[in-house]
């Protein structure tokens, strides 16, 4: 089975976990982003699922044709991920390979995790929302 963004993020996928879970690892897999091993918790938007890379757990968040977060913890932005790859690595990835659209914007949560966000609308809301928000720490606008 070959999939791709376009049938779990550019249109909203069926609301069944396991289906999800298949789309995402196949379209990771297929941009050889191959470490991660992705499972759907929340079957509905906004869908969240949950990437295990080794010891390390990261959150994918979206919201169809709209936003996605990548949530990556500390540990992994500090010293890489387990199989070697740099978290810059996976973002330009995610950003050329899956959504073939480069990152709206990234900052550090109030869990101390470092989120990246792709928005269709650019970003510029959600921008405006974090901009000196006491919990968002380092934000950094990669497009306008």
């Amino acid at each position: 089975m070959s999939t791709n963004a376009a049938s779990w993020f550019y249109h909203e996928p069926e609301h069944v976990p396991y289906l999800i879970s298949e789309r995402l690892n196949a379209t990771f897999w297929q941009a050889r982003i191959v470490g991660i091993y992705w499972r759907c918790i929340h079957a509905g938007p906004p869908f969240r699922a949950e990437g295990y890379a080794s010891n390390q757990m990261l959150e994918l968040e979206w919201q169809p044709a709209q936003w996605l977060a990548l949530k990556v913890p500390t540990e992994a932005v500090e010293n890489g991920m387990p199989d070697g790859a740099k978290v810059d690595d996976l973002v330009d990835n995610l950003s050329k390979r899956i959504l073939a659209k480069p990152a709206s914007l990234s900052y550090v949560d109030p869990q101390g995790r470092k989120v990246y966000e792709w928005h269709i609308d650019g970003g510029a809301h959600r921008w405006s929302e974090i901009q000196g928000k006491p919990g968002f720490s380092q934000p950094k606008r990669f497009s306008k």
